[in-house]
């Protein structure tokens, strides 16, 4: 009778027991962290020019923060809680001529373990050049038409052998040969007289393989050669060839001003051409006129 009374008692127990430790553990499973975070791309590349931009997502439940490293871009938004899409702009545009690597973006949520990454990167910008580049290297404006300067004349005052210039942000060259006797200097006639009739100042070069030497030009062929001379040249005999030795085929016209006008028939792209003294006479070279059309 003692005996299966105290087994009630403890079977009341029991349930005692169970009814305040089961709904505990339930309870432990209901709220344990579930927060999760994914993000659309590990890699974003934005066009080479400023103010491009591109998009990611952000997959989450949970408060989220983003933070840049680098420089070079901008984020639209940084922190957050819940689903979104983030707009990456580029500040400025890349010239750099390649991919350049501007940074990352770490994304971070509340519970979430770890971080995501996203590279960012740009794309060059390709410049586009006209079908068709003219240059002009007008020597009548005087000796500082060229950089370095061109020397001025005096008796004493000449340049001999290969010299480099720039003349309108291209690369030009001016050989006189030392064997021969040559020289170059900037000259002004009028100096001599005043009546002389322009154009009176160029470029004077002297003797047998003296040379002016054009600039190549990237993704174009030298199509045009206008060669002016100063009122003061007379009986010289002038050649194109390329810096090569090369002989292009071309046609030859004279304008009523005194012009040299050579059409080039079978350029080449990437290689550099030069008119050439070809007897003992000397050069006065006033102006010249260069056109460059689009390779094939």
């Amino acid at each position: 009778m003692q005996t299966s009374r105290f087994m009630r008692v403890l079977s009341g127990l029991l349930l005692s027991v169970f009814a305040v430790t089961g709904p505990t553990a339930c309870n432990d499973n209901n709220d344990k962290n579930t927060a999760t975070l994914t993000v659309s791309t590990d890699d974003l590349v934005l066009g080479g020019e400023a103010g491009e931009s591109e998009t990611f997502t952000i997959t989450t439940t949970a408060a989220w923060k983003a933070v840049p490293s680098g420089e070079g871009f901008t984020l639209d938004k940084t922190e957050g809680t819940g689903d979104a899409s983030v707009r990456v702009t580029a500040a400025a545009g890349n010239w750099d001529g390649y991919v350049k690597q501007l940074g990352s973006i770490e994304i971070a949520a509340t519970s979430v373990d770890g971080v995501k990454t996203v590279s960012v990167s740009q794309d060059e910008i390709t410049p586009v050049l006209p079908s068709e580049v003219t240059l002009v290297a007008d020597f009548t404006l005087g000796a500082s038409v060229a950089t370095p300067e061109l020397p001025p004349y005096s008796t004493d005052n000449f340049t001999t052998g290969r010299h480099e210039y720039t003349i309108g942000g291209y690369a030009f060259a001016i050989f006189v040969d030392p064997d021969e006797g040559g020289k170059f200097y900037w000259l002004d006639n009028k100096q001599f007289s005043p009546s002389i009739p322009d154009p009176a100042q160029g470029l004077f070069f002297s003797k047998l393989g003296a040379y002016v030497e054009f600039p190549a030009i990237a993704g174009k062929v030298l199509s045009e050669v206008h060669y002016l001379p100063t009122s003061q040249q007379n009986d010289v005999s002038l050649d194109l060839f390329g810096a090569d030795d090369s002989e292009p085929q071309y046609t030859l016209d004279y304008g009523d001003d005194g012009t040299w006008s050579y059409t080039l028939i079978d350029a080449r792209e990437n290689l550099r051409y030069r008119i050439e003294i070809t007897n003992k006479k000397n050069a006065q070279l006033a102006k010249l006129k260069l056109v460059y059309a689009a390779a094939k």
